[in-house]
């Protein structure tokens, strides 16, 4: 089985050192893309599942109903019983690292869209013997607490043994400090300081406006490596649109993409689109109808 995978949680409180997300003080941010993620997905990744790791609050939440409506698209949701304070959720779409019946899966984050290097990079590592790998887009994306993102991060659960993941996720979980950022330095910690390791299976991207290497032995994967995989039939038609709305400036951006690109998708799922004008706060909210 083949997974894109997030997390999805209703926020206790807001991230104010987030200066690069110009959302971060509107509550209900992180369902402006879930339509638009999902159906993109399903159209890139046909062979993939989209697994969402959510809070039970999120049901308290009438937007909530989205999820319910996009279920046949090859969207699974699984709800985990794990308090938190802060970002700790954020860790739980690491979950499938510990599933026996997952042959690769890409962490994701479901405030942005795919961009065209990240379709690239996810059909590049399909085929690599790497086992874990990461895609640096943004300027920032370098040394320290950005040698891997935990938003844009890909892992072949075969390749990653115990004693560098843990024995169990929990093992995993309980190792985070508990702060914000707790999933990307929990990642960083465990999957780029053993060099041994990293040099034989670590896949690293760098793109758009980040130039550095990595700090730690790996492999890169080139500019003519990315450019070998073809894009063809929806996914150029899909990464046209995102172009044409501004949505490619770095992997991970987080966006609003309500209106034009929306619109787009739901053209393709009008039976999507029809669910979504019958239910009032959905209608409003993702302006359909």
């Amino acid at each position: 089985m083949k997974l894109l995978s997030y997390s999805f949680f209703e926020p206790k409180s807001m991230p104010q050192h987030r200066s690069w997300d110009k959302y971060k003080n509107e509550i209900d941010r992180y369902y402006y893309n879930v339509p638009a993620v999902v159906l993109t997905n399903y159209l890139l990744y046909p062979d993939y599942t989209i697994q969402i790791y959510m809070t039970p609050n999120v049901r308290e939440n009438p937007l909530s109903k989205v999820f319910d409506i996009l279920g046949e698209y090859n969207l699974n949701i699984n709800v985990v019983h794990i308090d938190y304070e802060f970002t700790e959720p954020s860790i739980f779409r690491m979950i499938p690292l510990w599933r026996d019946d997952v042959s690769v899966f890409h962490t994701r984050d479901i405030d942005s869209l795919p961009t065209l290097v990240e379709y690239q990079y996810i059909k590049c590592f399909e085929k690599h013997d790497k086992g874990v790998g990461t895609i640096r887009t943004h300027p920032t994306h370098y040394g320290g607490g950005c040698r891997m993102l935990a938003g844009l991060s890909s892992f072949k659960p075969r390749l990653v043994p115990d004693y560098i993941k843990s024995e169990t996720f929990m093992d995993y979980f309980d190792r985070n400090h508990g702060r914000y950022g707790c999933d990307q330095d929990l990642m960083v910690q465990t999957f780029t300081t053993d060099h041994s390791y990293t040099k034989r299976h670590f896949c690293d991207c760098m793109s758009y406006e980040q130039h550095n290497t990595q700090d730690f032995p790996c492999y890169t994967c080139s500019l003519e490596e990315l450019s070998s995989i073809e894009i063809i039939n929806w996914p150029l038609r899909i990464f046209q649109k995102i172009e044409q709305c501004g949505f490619n400036n770095w992997s991970g951006e987080p966006i609003d993409c309500r209106g034009t690109y929306l619109d787009f998708i739901l053209e393709i799922f009008p039976s999507i689109c029809a669910n979504m004008q019958q239910d009032i706060h959905l209608r409003d909210f993702y302006k359909v109808g």
